[in-house]
């Protein structure tokens, strides 16, 4: 971790080496050598993070490059802000100013020097220190890791007693590898999901399955791990499929033949369980045949989805409720003897009370289980229901203490560098609050930790930070829920909050850790006393805070303390998020103090009087998130208020839910040249010309419009922009007039975009002629559309009209009133589709969906449909939501 900190410097010196060249002219040469020290520390410390464990020595070492390397950045900005804010304009009286200032100046110069030569000297020794030490450029072994890796292997034979459920996931895997059919097209089948999901216990089933074993005639099961040795790997599936041939000291190149030929002689199944890397595979897969000329297959688990990718990936759906407590009870009650009659019906209660909390992980499961077998008595298990988390982490009374901890931290010890700050930073997430992941990627840039060296050519930072999250995703870190929201596992976020703690990046502030050191603040408030010790950590914090998070959990009264922003320790701030407060006043006096603030967060705010005074003069603000900041028409602020910020390139505007337009004032987006996205434009309440001179723009989310005329022309700027993500909502416009149709079918036919349709409180028969459209030119990017309190019958079956975009994920049917007789969703319609809603949807008709139909469907809410008949296939039993239908038959 401390490397990544380096990193981040180090990008920050690079970047103002550049950008500021002019302000830093006069100590170019001290910043160069300045980077050279922190790039030779840098090479040490990954093997002083392996080592840091074992030693307090180099734990504080460590604390004090990391202290450094934010002075590092902290020194070169302060300097360019007060050397940019005496350049200003080139008049008489100005040119005087700086005759005077120019020997406090001089002074600054001399100063910052000395500062930076003394932070270089420190680096130097420290380098010094560690190199002594033993410290290496290249990690050397644990001699632990051997031990660790052996106690890591997995053999098909280890006993599964305590297995129960995972049926649906079992049955799939078994048809995927014996049926004929799937010979040509699954030789390799990836089976992945988060560490404790199950993958290896659910491997060993389908291993030893008897449809399987009568379908394969040989059989090897290897299990590779992070460290893999690829001969060893090859002699061991040899030996496995061929025991009596095996010999010592085959070369390698043998061996890859000699495996592939057994493979195109026998129908064999070979179970790759735990690949961590690509590059282990590639080396690998010389040894299996291409797909579609032998019946052999391989089965492969792996945590990261790209991994699973290699062949066809299956992502585990694990447990249902039912199943996790059926392994709870198993394992609880496995060494209770009740001697009088009790009853089991609380006992569940409070059971499945906890597995909900860890999210039914089968190994926290089976981890409760364990703990609560020594538990014979209600209050005990209430005492366990209160603190779950805590249980977990200790793997109290199983034996295998920290057991889940463990097998989830060798996912994140297994990130590169770069992400594990990032992993890091969602410490402040809430397991019943999952927050957008747009926020997460500001989060990110206005911490410094999206590395500039991955930006490649025609992308943005927001791009790299959408890339560092998908690799999050596909490492099954971190969970995205409806497209858009992200949280945590709860096992997961307690890990994250574990490493956060050790490496002092961040800690969620309660009364019992006021004086723990870190960084990075989050603060949850629920109420009066809680904000108290928040403020108290705040101002007894020792060490300059980078991060400063306050989130209520309901709008709050409770008032943000002017003096806050003079802190000293307030100074070095990169990002300031406050949520549902509400602010009065000049709340934010004294913020120009802050001059390193990147992003100031004020989402879900309430306001006495809307004004950002005085955040204009931060030179290095990016992003303003004041989303859910609910405004009244009457509270419009100055027309050019966010005008006076040139270089904000995030802008989250506030919302108005009245609608209600002052006549004669709009809110102006101007001299915004740099910005990159924007959210909840509205146009009654923003001048819809702006956005032709936003060129920079990529994003726009959540983009609202109320009119017939507002509609076509916003549709001619989408048409000619260079747009990547749209989110739009259209509203009280006639979609059945000739206008406003060719509108919305310039939308669904627009190119290279990723694209959120609602069409909400219109009028619309039927979607734009669909029926006459060459679907191949019809909009890739949709991904998410609904439908919602459509003015008039829809008369055509609009299922079969949707079904022809190939990446719809997500589709929303409320409060509509279909005039047909019947829908039908054929095999293969929505190949991309996860999550249907149907709500207080209206009419005569019956649903029809095939078995082949929605293949990735995995959640199905049907509400308050009075008069349809939906004929449903039976997989789809396992995660339908249905309440006040009419009628739902599962096939």
């Amino acid at each position: 971790m401390a490397e990544a900190v380096v990193s981040v410097a180090l990008e920050t010196l690079g970047n103002l080496l550049i950008q500021e060249a002019t302000f830093l002219k006069g100590v170019k040469g001290q910043v160069k050598g300045l980077q050279t020290e922190l790039r030779g520390i840098k090479s040490l410390l990954k093997d002083a993070d392996q080592k840091q464990h074992n030693s307090e020595t180099i734990q504080n070492w460590i604390k004090e490059i990391r202290c450094l390397a934010y002075q590092a950045e902290d020194v070169l900005e302060e300097y360019v802000v007060k050397a940019g804010s005496g350049k200003g304009d080139l008049g008489f009286v100005n040119i005087l100013k700086r005759f005077v200032c120019f020997a406090n100046e001089m002074s600054t110069l001399h100063k910052i020097g000395s500062e930076i030569e003394t932070i270089k000297s420190e680096i130097s020794i420290l380098t010094g220190k560690m190199d002594k030490f033993g410290i290496e450029a290249v990690v050397t072994r644990d001699p632990e890791d051997k031990r660790r890796r052996f106690i890591r292997r997995t053999y098909p034979h280890e006993d599964l007693q305590h297995f129960v459920g995972m049926d649906h996931d079992i049955e799939n895997l078994v048809s995927l590898l014996v049926s004929d059919e799937e010979i040509s097209r699954h030789g390799v089948i990836g089976v992945w999901g988060m560490g404790g999901s199950g993958k290896t216990c659910v491997a060993k089933k389908v291993y030893k399955h008897m449809d399987v074993k009568i379908f394969f005639d040989a059989f090897a099961w290897v299990c590779i791990t992070q460290d893999c040795e690829i001969q060893s790997v090859m002699q061991d599936i040899f030996r496995q499929l061929l025991p009596a041939e095996t010999k010592k000291d085959t070369i390698l190149d043998e061996l890859v033949e000699q495996i592939y030929n057994v493979q195109m002689e026998k129908k064999c199944l070979i179970v790759l369980d735990d690949i961590w890397k690509l590059g282990d595979w590639e080396c690998l897969r010389k040894c299996f045949p291409n797909v579609g000329i032998s019946h052999s297959k391989v089965l492969v688990t792996t945590r990261i989805g790209k991994v699973a990718e290699i062949g066809y990936p299956v992502k585990l759906k694990g447990f249902t409720e039912d199943e996790a407590w059926k392994l709870l009870r198993m394992k609880a009650f496995a060494k209770i003897h009740f001697q009088v009659p009790w009853d089991e019906s609380e006992y569940e209660k409070l059971g499945r009370k906890m597995i909900r909390k860890c999210e039914r992980l089968p190994l926290a499961v089976a981890v409760i289980g364990g703990i609560l077998s020594s538990k014979n008595s209600l209050e005990e298990w209430k005492l366990a229901s209160e603190d779950v988390n805590s249980y977990i982490g200790r793997g109290e009374g199983t034996g295998a203490q920290g057991e889940v901890e463990k097998v989830l931290a060798l996912s994140y010890n297994e990130l590169p560098y770069h992400l594990k700050p990032c992993f890091l930073s969602l410490g402040f997430l809430r397991e019943d609050e999952p927050i957008f992941v747009e926020s997460i990627y500001d989060l990110w840039m206005a911490q410094g930790l999206i590395q500039s060296k991955h930006v490649g050519r025609n992308e943005t930072m927001r791009d790299v930070a959408k890339c560092y999250f998908y690799e999050l995703q596909f490492r099954s870190m971190v969970l995205l829920h409806d497209l858009s929201r992200i949280s945590l596992h709860d096992s997961m976020l307690e890990l994250c909050l574990s490493k956060a703690k050790e490496e002092e990046f961040l800690k969620v502030v309660d009364k019992h850790n006021i004086s723990d050191k870190a960084y990075r603040l989050v603060a949850h408030v629920d109420g009066e006393d809680n904000y108290l010790d928040v403020l108290k950590a705040i101002e007894n914090s020792t060490i300059p805070l980078r991060s400063v998070q306050i989130i209520h959990k309901q709008l709050s009264n409770l008032i943000l303390p002017k003096e806050i922003f003079n802190l000293p320790h307030f100074k070095s701030l990169r990002t300031l998020i406050i949520f549902r407060c509400y602010l009065r006043g000049k709340c934010f006096h004294g913020i120009e103090n802050l001059i390193h603030l990147r992003l100031l967060g004020l989402a879900l705010c309430e306001w006495e009087n809307f004004s950002l005074e005085s955040v204009d003069k931060l030179s290095f603000l990016q992003t303003i998130i004041l989303t859910g900041t609910a405004l009244t028409s009457m509270q419009l602020p100055p027309v050019d208020t966010f005008c006076k910020m040139p270089q904000l390139r995030h802008l989250y505007l506030p919302y108005f839910p009245d609608g209600v337009r002052i006549e004669g004032k709009t809110l102006r987006l101007m001299n915004l040249s740099q910005l990159e996205c924007l959210y909840s434009f509205q146009s009654n309440f923003y001048d819809l010309k702006d956005l032709f001179h936003l060129e920079k723009l990529r994003t726009l989310r959540w983009c609202a419009v109320y009119d017939d005329e507002s509609l076509v022309q916003i549709t001619d700027y989408i048409c000619g922009s260079n747009l990547r993500w749209i989110d739009i909502s259209i509203g009280h416009c006639d979609l059945n007039r000739q206008q406003e149709s060719d509108a919305l079918r310039k939308l669904l036919k627009i190119p290279n975009v990723t694209l959120e349709l609602g069409i909400r409180s219109c009028k619309l028969l039927k979607l734009p002629r669909l029926e006459t459209v060459d679907f191949s030119n019809m909009c890739p990017g949709l991904v998410h559309l609904s439908l919602e309190d459509i003015e008039t019958d829809i008369a055509e079956d609009v299922m079969q009209a949707l079904d022809k975009f190939p990446n719809l994920k997500k589709l929303e049917l409320l409060s509509v009133r279909f005039g047909g007789e019947e829908m039908i969703c054929g095999p293969g319609s929505f190949p991309r589709l996860e999550k249907l809603d149907f709500y207080i949807v209206e009419g005569k008709f019956e649903l029809r969906i095939d078995e082949a139909a929605m293949p990735n469907l995995s959640s199905m809410d049907i509400v308050s449909c009075i008069g349809i008949n939906f004929m449903l296939p039976q997989r789809l039993r396992l995660f339908a939501q249905i309440d006040h239908c009419s009628s739902c038959v599962f096939n």
